[in-house]
Protein backbone atom coordinates (compact mmCIF):
# COMPACT_ATOMS: atom_id res chain seq x y z
CA UNK A 1 0.00 0.00 0.00
CA UNK A 2 2.37 2.40 0.92
CA UNK A 3 4.55 1.51 -2.36
CA UNK A 4 1.53 2.25 -3.87
CA UNK A 5 0.84 5.37 -2.28
CA UNK A 6 4.62 6.83 -3.30
CA UNK A 7 4.02 6.17 -7.03
CA UNK A 8 0.18 7.80 -7.22
CA UNK A 9 1.89 10.80 -5.36
CA UNK A 10 4.39 10.92 -7.61
CA UNK A 11 2.10 11.44 -10.59
CA UNK A 12 0.12 13.75 -8.89
CA UNK A 13 3.26 15.94 -7.81
CA UNK A 14 4.25 15.66 -11.68
CA UNK A 15 0.82 16.92 -12.80
CA UNK A 16 1.20 20.35 -10.95
CA UNK A 17 0.82 22.24 -14.66
CA UNK A 18 3.53 24.67 -13.44
CA UNK A 19 3.78 26.72 -16.95
CA UNK A 20 0.18 26.79 -17.34
CA UNK A 21 -0.62 27.95 -13.91
CA UNK A 22 2.06 30.83 -14.00
CA UNK A 23 1.25 31.87 -17.46
CA UNK A 24 -2.93 32.33 -16.15
CA UNK A 25 -2.15 34.00 -13.30
CA UNK A 26 0.66 36.41 -13.98
CA UNK A 27 -0.04 37.05 -17.77
CA UNK A 28 -3.49 35.99 -18.23
CA UNK A 29 -2.74 33.51 -21.03
CA UNK A 30 -2.53 30.13 -21.27
CA UNK A 31 1.03 29.53 -22.35
CA UNK A 32 -0.29 26.62 -24.55
CA UNK A 33 -1.72 28.91 -26.77
CA UNK A 34 1.39 30.23 -27.37
CA UNK A 35 4.89 29.70 -29.29
CA UNK A 36 5.09 25.61 -29.67
CA UNK A 37 1.74 24.99 -27.37
CA UNK A 38 4.50 23.60 -24.77
CA UNK A 39 4.01 24.26 -21.65
CA UNK A 40 7.55 23.83 -20.34
CA UNK A 41 10.51 26.45 -19.43
CA UNK A 42 11.30 26.75 -23.01
CA UNK A 43 7.88 27.87 -24.26
CA UNK A 44 7.62 29.85 -21.17
CA UNK A 45 11.16 31.93 -21.23
CA UNK A 46 10.29 32.53 -25.33
CA UNK A 47 7.33 34.03 -24.60
CA UNK A 48 7.45 35.94 -21.34
CA UNK A 49 11.11 36.04 -20.38
CA UNK A 50 14.08 34.58 -18.43
CA UNK A 51 12.37 35.18 -14.90
CA UNK A 52 9.37 33.19 -15.74
CA UNK A 53 11.33 30.32 -17.24
CA UNK A 54 13.73 30.32 -14.25
CA UNK A 55 10.77 29.86 -11.74
CA UNK A 56 9.25 27.58 -14.48
CA UNK A 57 12.03 25.26 -14.61
CA UNK A 58 12.70 25.26 -11.17
CA UNK A 59 9.19 23.94 -10.02
CA UNK A 60 9.97 21.30 -12.53
CA UNK A 61 12.65 20.43 -11.23
CA UNK A 62 11.35 20.21 -8.01
CA UNK A 63 8.48 18.00 -9.10
CA UNK A 64 10.57 15.23 -9.82
CA UNK A 65 13.70 15.87 -7.50
CA UNK A 66 11.26 15.29 -3.98
CA UNK A 67 9.38 12.49 -4.81
CA UNK A 68 12.45 10.49 -6.16
CA UNK A 69 14.27 11.71 -3.44
CA UNK A 70 11.62 10.58 -0.91
CA UNK A 71 10.97 6.67 -2.33
CA UNK A 72 14.64 6.63 -2.81
CA UNK A 73 15.00 6.96 1.30
CA UNK A 74 12.70 4.85 2.13
CA UNK A 75 12.77 2.48 -0.70
CA UNK A 76 16.26 2.05 -2.36
CA UNK A 77 17.43 -1.35 -1.26
CA UNK A 78 14.38 -3.13 -0.22
CA UNK A 79 12.38 -2.05 -3.09
CA UNK A 80 14.09 -0.54 -5.89
CA UNK A 81 11.17 -0.63 -8.07
CA UNK A 82 9.28 1.93 -6.34
CA UNK A 83 11.96 4.13 -6.81
CA UNK A 84 12.20 4.04 -10.45
CA UNK A 85 8.74 3.96 -10.63
CA UNK A 86 8.10 6.79 -8.71
CA UNK A 87 10.40 8.82 -11.35
CA UNK A 88 8.57 7.28 -14.71
CA UNK A 89 5.27 8.43 -12.26
CA UNK A 90 6.77 11.93 -12.19
CA UNK A 91 7.53 12.27 -15.24
CA UNK A 92 4.31 10.75 -16.67
CA UNK A 93 2.67 13.22 -14.68
CA UNK A 94 4.60 16.13 -16.25
CA UNK A 95 3.80 15.02 -19.73
CA UNK A 96 0.30 14.04 -19.04
CA UNK A 97 -0.67 15.77 -15.92
CA UNK A 98 -4.11 15.51 -14.78
CA UNK A 99 -4.51 19.02 -13.32
CA UNK A 100 -3.31 20.31 -17.01
CA UNK A 101 -6.32 18.30 -19.14
CA UNK A 102 -3.58 15.72 -19.21
CA UNK A 103 -1.36 18.07 -22.22
CA UNK A 104 2.01 18.58 -20.58
CA UNK A 105 5.22 19.40 -21.35
CA UNK A 106 8.01 17.80 -22.73
CA UNK A 107 9.66 16.50 -19.80
CA UNK A 108 13.54 17.53 -19.59
CA UNK A 109 13.46 19.40 -16.29
CA UNK A 110 11.15 17.03 -14.68
CA UNK A 111 13.99 14.06 -15.95
CA UNK A 112 16.69 15.70 -14.67
CA UNK A 113 15.02 16.38 -11.29
CA UNK A 114 13.92 12.58 -11.03
CA UNK A 115 17.90 12.08 -11.90
CA UNK A 116 18.52 14.45 -8.72
CA UNK A 117 16.65 12.67 -6.19
CA UNK A 118 18.42 9.31 -7.63
CA UNK A 119 22.21 10.80 -7.72
CA UNK A 120 22.76 14.00 -7.02
CA UNK A 121 26.27 14.10 -8.54
CA UNK A 122 25.11 11.85 -11.77
CA UNK A 123 22.24 14.90 -12.30
CA UNK A 124 24.90 18.07 -11.84
CA UNK A 125 27.01 15.66 -14.87
CA UNK A 126 23.99 15.63 -16.99
CA UNK A 127 23.28 19.49 -16.81
CA UNK A 128 26.87 20.04 -17.21
CA UNK A 129 26.72 18.07 -20.38
CA UNK A 130 22.97 19.71 -21.44
CA UNK A 131 25.18 23.39 -21.19
CA UNK A 132 27.81 21.98 -23.72
CA UNK A 133 25.63 20.72 -25.57
CA UNK A 134 23.84 23.21 -26.11
CA UNK A 135 27.03 26.11 -26.08
CA UNK A 136 27.47 23.59 -29.52
CA UNK A 137 25.03 23.01 -31.08
CA UNK A 138 22.89 26.61 -29.62
CA UNK A 139 19.63 23.73 -29.61
CA UNK A 140 17.63 23.00 -26.52
CA UNK A 141 15.82 19.93 -27.63
CA UNK A 142 19.71 18.31 -28.78
CA UNK A 143 21.44 19.23 -26.15
CA UNK A 144 18.54 17.45 -23.58
CA UNK A 145 18.27 14.35 -25.54
CA UNK A 146 22.21 14.16 -26.02
CA UNK A 147 22.75 14.92 -22.81
CA UNK A 148 20.06 12.85 -20.64
CA UNK A 149 20.94 9.53 -23.35
CA UNK A 150 24.69 10.02 -22.22
CA UNK A 151 24.30 9.81 -18.51
CA UNK A 152 21.40 6.75 -19.44
CA UNK A 153 24.05 5.01 -20.76
CA UNK A 154 26.40 5.57 -18.00
CA UNK A 155 23.89 4.46 -15.29
CA UNK A 156 23.28 1.34 -17.48
CA UNK A 157 26.84 0.44 -17.59
CA UNK A 158 27.39 1.25 -13.49
CA UNK A 159 24.00 0.92 -11.92
CA UNK A 160 21.78 -1.42 -10.99
CA UNK A 161 20.01 -2.97 -13.90
CA UNK A 162 16.34 -2.27 -12.66
CA UNK A 163 17.64 2.06 -12.72
CA UNK A 164 19.07 1.47 -16.04
CA UNK A 165 16.10 -0.06 -17.85
CA UNK A 166 13.89 2.51 -15.79
CA UNK A 167 15.87 5.85 -16.98
CA UNK A 168 16.38 4.46 -20.68
CA UNK A 169 12.39 4.22 -20.63
CA UNK A 170 12.59 7.76 -19.54
CA UNK A 171 15.47 8.62 -22.45
CA UNK A 172 13.18 7.35 -24.67
CA UNK A 173 9.95 8.81 -23.77
CA UNK A 174 12.09 12.26 -23.82
CA UNK A 175 12.72 11.52 -27.44
CA UNK A 176 9.19 10.61 -27.83
CA UNK A 177 8.48 13.75 -26.63
CA UNK A 178 10.37 15.60 -28.46
CA UNK A 179 9.38 13.89 -31.83
CA UNK A 180 7.99 17.07 -33.38
CA UNK A 181 11.44 19.07 -32.44
CA UNK A 182 13.47 16.13 -34.51
CA UNK A 183 11.31 16.73 -37.43
CA UNK A 184 12.08 20.48 -37.67
CA UNK A 185 15.87 19.14 -36.86
CA UNK A 186 16.03 17.07 -40.18
CA UNK A 187 14.50 20.07 -42.14
CA UNK A 188 16.41 22.53 -40.59
CA UNK A 189 13.99 24.34 -38.91
CA UNK A 190 14.66 24.34 -35.23
CA UNK A 191 14.92 26.86 -33.52
CA UNK A 192 18.27 28.17 -32.21
CA UNK A 193 19.19 29.63 -29.15
CA UNK A 194 21.30 32.67 -29.10
CA UNK A 195 24.45 31.65 -28.16
CA UNK A 196 27.31 29.00 -28.77
CA UNK A 197 29.04 27.96 -31.75
CA UNK A 198 26.38 27.08 -34.10
CA UNK A 199 24.45 30.40 -33.50
CA UNK A 200 27.64 33.38 -34.03
CA UNK A 201 28.56 31.07 -37.53
CA UNK A 202 25.00 31.39 -38.66
CA UNK A 203 24.82 35.27 -37.54
CA UNK A 204 28.28 35.57 -39.01
CA UNK A 205 27.35 34.37 -42.76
Amino acid sequence: MAAFIMIISAYLAGSIPTGVWYSLLVHKVDVRTLGSGNSGGTNIGRNFGPVAALIVITVDVLKGWIPTLIAKHFFAGQADWVVILTAIACVLGHAYPIWGNFKGGKIVATSVGVLLGYNFFIAISQVILLVCFLFLFSIVSVASMLSYALIVVWIIIHEPLIYGMGFALIALFMVYRHRQNIQRIIQGKERHVSFGLRASKKNNL
